[in-house]
């Protein structure tokens, strides 16, 4: 898996990643949003948001 970007926003972070699908066999990305608990969690769970778009986008 490869971090493409890394972005702040709302005191969180918007991280974009490249992973190899092994089941399409093409280079797919999605995103995921790190809320500031998240950052400096100790381990704990954080809810985490990720959001995933097809080739259309829909």
């Amino acid at each position: 898996m490869e971090l493409l970007s890394t972005n702040v926003c709302f005191d969180g972070e918007h991280r974009r990643y490249r992973h190899t699908s092994a089941t399409l066999q093409c280079a797919m990305e999605f995103a995921v949003f790190l809320p500031p608990a998240a950052l400096g969690a100790n381990g704990k769970p954080v809810p985490v948001l990720y959001w995933l778009s097809g080739l259309t986008c829909t």
